[in-house]
């Protein structure tokens, strides 16, 4: 229930991006020792939601009517996501220990989903 929940906000969110005028950044932060960083230049919307111990995210942003989502929930995650261009959208979800991403749009109109979770150990 609660990834089906982030996924819809994040959707959200996502499909907001055409309508700003200017760049938007929202972060929210539940933990210890979270960190963020985002640089939009132009007209673009960004979210990252980080809950948890040790998160780390940066976002980059440059062009307009982009839109990007990081949501973490975990230990030691991190994330960076850079959007150069026009009506872009990136959503990033990472749940668990140690995740990694790394996401680069270039262009017009490209999509990403990255979803990462603990699964089964591995020996």
């Amino acid at each position: 229930m609660k990834n089906l929940f982030i996924a819809i906000a994040a959707a959200s969110v996502l499909a907001s991006g055409a309508a700003v005028a200017q760049n938007v950044s929202i972060v929210d932060q539940f933990g210890a020792g979270n960190g963020q960083l985002t640089v939009q230049s132009g007209a673009n919307f960004s979210y990252t939601g980080q809950l948890g111990v040790l998160n780390g995210s940066m976002t980059g942003q440059n062009g307009t009517d982009n839109a990007s989502a990081t949501v973490q929930d975990g230990t030691l995650n991190g994330s960076i996501t850079t959007q150069a261009g026009h009506f872009n959208g990136s959503l990033t979800e990472q749940f668990g220990t140690g995740h990694s991403s790394d996401t680069n749009q270039y262009g017009l109109g490209n999509q990403s989903l990255t979803i990462q979770t603990d699964g089964v150990p591995h020996p």
